[in-house]
């Protein structure tokens, strides 16, 4: 059971990894079997200076190294050392600035979850839910205020969907928003 798990996680990286690469560079952040550990993942076409930096609620840099001639990576970041919280990783590069939030708890592990543009198609929209536990998660999707989907979904590890809105976008111009809610009442909200 436990390689099937590994195999998903590592499917469901490697199609967040996959759906960015056209973009001009990409991060990923995603936790780990181990709670306190995340694990980034970044892409872009050229090699150069990359600048990881982990900041706290309090604004405070906890933590950032530079990697010199990198196009691409996949590195571990242990929290275990650090008070639970809110954390910001932020990415620089020459494409710019790019930023993940990601919320510590120690010896807990809540569901991360990632609604994200697909590179290109912007009318696709990629789901990514990771999780270490069962959970229950809804999804619900409107434009404006319309309800266009709803849906509820067990995720046992990793969870990923590709939603295709194209005929909504075709009829509409409205701001798609997806809130996708846990069994334990975490909520995101996510607007494109």
């Amino acid at each position: 059971m436990r390689s099937k798990i590994t195999v998903l996680f590592f499917a469901l990286v490697m199609m967040s990894v996959a759906a960015f690469a056209d973009s001009p560079a990409s991060l990923t952040v995603l936790s780990t079997s181990t709670a306190h550990v995340y694990k980034i993942f970044y892409k872009t076409r050229e090699a150069g200076k990359v600048k990881v930096s982990i900041i706290n609620s309090n604004n405070q840099v906890v933590f950032t190294e530079v990697l010199n001639n990198v196009a691409s990576f996949v590195r571990p970041y242990n929290f275990s050392e650090l008070p639970e919280g809110e954390y910001t990783i932020v990415l620089e590069d020459k494409n710019g600035k790019q930023v993940e939030k990601v919320q510590y708890a120690m010896n807990k592990f809540t569901s991360i979850i990632k609604v994200t543009e697909k590179a290109n198609d912007s009318n696709k929209y990629i789901l990514n839910v990771v999780s270490n536990s069962t959970d229950v998660v809804s999804v619900k999707i409107f434009a404006a205020d319309v309800l266009l989907h709803e849906q509820t979904v067990e995720v046992n590890g990793n969870f990923g969907l590709v939603y295709n809105l194209a005929q909504v976008r075709a009829k509409t111009d409205a701001a798609i928003t997806f809130v996708v809610t846990t069994k334990d009442g975490k909520t995101q909200t996510v607007q494109f």
